[in-house]
């Protein structure tokens, strides 16, 4: 790893992989939560948070690249 400052170290990797992972249980979560929910406006509501979340995970993946 060169010394330029714009280089991740390994904590703010370690960082961003935890927040990816998150992301990535949060939207399963939400859509179990989607899948179990009766309510139409409560599932609608879970579907979109998991939506949100992989839209997220997504967003960071791409400044990685």
């Amino acid at each position: 790893m060169s010394s330029m400052s714009s280089d991740i170290n390994e904590m703010e990797l370690q960082n961003i992989r935890h927040l990816l992972l998150g992301f990535e249980t949060e939207a399963d979560k939400y859509n179990c939560y989607a899948q179990d929910a009766q309510d139409p406006y409560i599932k609608q509501f879970f579907q979109k948070s998991a939506q949100s979340a992989t839209k997220n995970k997504q967003q960071l993946m791409q400044f990685l690249r």
